[in-house]
């Protein structure tokens, strides 16, 4: 771990002199995301490519790299950061071959890493957002989720009461159809879902993601929700 941390300071001392620091997405960037979906071919594609490099790949890429040397010292457990690519697996069928957003992730080792829950940040059409979640909990994750709250609902309980205080990310995730239990009415909302997001959303009228202030507010946002991250992470890698 510690040689991990020491590698990610070396990185970020030759990143900040060889690349440009993040300083916000441009709007061509969303004429980009807009662009794949109105015309979601190789034809297209290739003739915007060099704009898809400079105004999404690489800002994208520096943010992440920014945050993740900012961020990764204060994760207590093994993370790698991760761009998505504009390109959908091939080993997959797919109805238009280009994705129409575009995120990065901080998340765990693991080679099951969508169970987990993981930092992201990401780009639409519609508007960006930023949060934590468990892509595709399993059935198997979400129980040892419940065996940890039930085992510790007063370490718990005073988590969700500090999430409830901010008023920045929602918690989003399907209910159960049939209810796991009941805890307290303060934590049934956590117990009975099939999976967890803490999920902040925008649209591009919150003008924020065209400056360089992004990256300190998705920073003081991983942050608060990292109590509540590590707990999770504990939970579900419980032996």
């Amino acid at each position: 771990m510690h040689f991990a941390r020491k590698q990610c300071k070396i990185y970020f001392k030759q990143y900040e002199r060889i690349n440009i620091m993040f300083e916000g997405f441009d709007r061509s960037a969303i004429d980009f995301l807009w662009g794949i979906r109105l015309n979601n071919d190789k034809n297209w594609y290739e003739s915007h490519k060099d704009e898809y490099r400079q105004n999404l790949a690489k800002p994208m890429k520096s943010l992440c790299d920014e945050l993740f040397c900012d961020f990764y010292s204060e994760i207590g457990y093994e993370t790698v950061s991760s761009v998505s690519r504009i390109v959908k697996d091939a080993r997959f069928p797919h109805a238009y071959p280009y994705r129409d957003n575009y995120w990065f992730t901080f998340k765990e080792t693991r080679k099951d890493w969508w169970v987990a829950p993981a930092f992201y940040f990401e780009l639409s059409c519609e508007g960006w957002g930023y949060g934590m979640s468990m892509w595709s909990a399993s059935a198997g994750s979400m129980q040892r989720l419940r065996n940890a709250i039930d085992s510790d609902p007063k370490t718990f309980s005073g988590l969700v009461r500090a999430f409830d205080k901010q008023k920045i990310f929602t918690l989003e995730g399907d209910f159960y159809k049939r209810k796991k239990g009941e805890v307290s009415p303060l934590l049934d909302g956590w117990y009975n879902r099939k999976s967890i997001s803490c999920t902040a959303s925008f649209t591009y009228e919150n003008e924020t993601v065209f400056t360089k202030e992004l990256q300190p507010l998705i920073l003081e946002g991983f942050r608060s929700l990292y109590p509540i991250c590590r707990f999770i992470h504990n939970a579900i890698n419980e032996e």
